[in-house]
C-alpha cells in the first residue's frame, strides 16, 4: 500500500485512466489504488446518468475497485428515477463489489448538498462531502 500514501488526484484523474467518456461525465480507473473516479461535466438524462453507472458495475465486476470518486461541482441535476435507482440498485451493488467508501467533491451549493445528504442518508454508506479533491481521495484510500 506504499504507492496510495499520500496520493494526488492526478494519479486518479489523468487521461491514460479513462474507462468510460461521455460529454456529461468521464470515468476513470487507477489500478495501482483500485479506484473509479468520475467527473461530471454537464447534463444527461434518466437514461444516460443509469446507464453510466451500469457501465461502471460492469466495470467493478471485472476489475479490483475498493472505493469511489466522483467530482459533482459541475454536474447537472439528477432526475429523480435516476437518483432512486443508484439508492436501490448502484449503491447496494457497489457494496457488494467490495467498493466500501465515496469521497464526492462538492461546491456545496445548497441543491446539491441537499441532494448529497439525501443519498447518504438513504444508502447508509460511509461516504464523505470535501471541496478539495485531494481530501476526497484521502478519504477513500483511509488516509
Amino acid at each position: 500500500m506504499e504507492e496510495t500514501k499520500s496520493a494526488t488526484i492526478e494519479k486518479l484523474i489523468n487521461e491514460g485512466n479513462i474507462i468510460i467518456e461521455e460529454k456529461y461525465a468521464r470515468a476513470y480507473y487507477s489500478r495501482s489504488l483500485k479506484v473509479v473516479g468520475v467527473v461530471w461535466d454537464g447534463i444527461f438524462t434518466k437514461e444516460q446518468y443509469m446507464d453510466f453507472f451500469d457501465r461502471l458495475l460492469e466495470f467493478g465486476r471485472k476489475n479490483q475497485v475498493i472505493g469511489f470518486f466522483s467530482d459533482i461541482r459541475k454536474q447537472g441535476v439528477v432526475p429523480v428515477d435516476a437518483r432512486k435507482y443508484f439508492e436501490k440498485h448502484v449503491s447496494p451493488e457497489a457494496q457488494r463489489l467490495g467498493i466500501n467508501k465515496t469521497g464526492v467533491v462538492s461546491d456545496a451549493s445548497p441543491f446539491k448538498k441537499y441532494y448529497l445528504n439525501t443519498i447518504i442518508k438513504m444508502t447508509g454508506r460511509p461516504a464523505k462531502i470535501c471541496s478539495d479533491p485531494n481530501d476526497a481521495l484521502s478519504y477513500v484510500l483511509g488516509e
